[in-house]
C-alpha cells in the first residue's frame, strides 16, 4: 500500500512539474511578444518624433526625415523582429527571457531617442 501511495505521489509531482514548465514557457512567450510590441511602439514614436526634421543617421542620409526613411526604419525593425521570432520559436524559456530583456532595452533606447528628437525644432519649410 505504501508503494502505491509513493508512486501516486511521484506521478502527481511529475504532472505538476510538467504543468509548471509549460506555464513558464507560455508566460515567457507572452512576455517576448510584449517586448516585440514595445520595440514596434518605440520605433513608431522615434519615426513620429523625427518627421520633418534633419536626420542625423548617416546610413539613412542627412536630409529631411520623411516617408522613405520611415519605411526603411520600420522595414529593418520588422525584419529583425521576424528573424527573432523564427529563430526563437522552439527554444527554451531562458532564451526567451534573454531576448525579451534585449528587446525591452532596445525599446527603452529608442524611446530615449524619440524623446530627444521631440526637443529638436523642425526644419523651416
Amino acid at each position: 500500500m505504501r508503494k502505491c501511495i509513493v508512486i501516486l505521489l511521484f506521478c502527481g509531482v511529475t504532472v505538476q512539474a510538467e504543468s509548471l514548465a509549460e506555464s513558464l514557457a507560455a508566460r515567457s512567450k507572452k512576455l517576448l511578444m510584449a517586448s516585440f510590441a514595445a520595440v514596434t511602439a518605440a520605433e513608431a514614436a522615434d519615426s513620429a518624433s523625427s518627421w520633418g526634421k534633419l536626420e542625423s543617421n548617416p546610413v539613412l542620409g542627412q536630409s529631411s526625415f520623411g516617408i522613405g526613411k520611415a519605411s526603411a526604419k520600420i522595414g529593418v525593425v520588422s525584419a529583425v523582429l521576424a528573424g527573432e521570432y523564427l529563430v526563437l520559436r522552439h527554444r527554451r524559456p531562458s532564451v526567451y527571457k534573454a531576448m525579451t530583456v534585449v528587446n525591452f532595452a532596445g525599446a527603452a533606447a529608442l524611446g530615449g531617442i524619440a524623446y530627444r528628437n521631440s526637443q529638436i525644432a523642425p526644419l523651416p519649410k
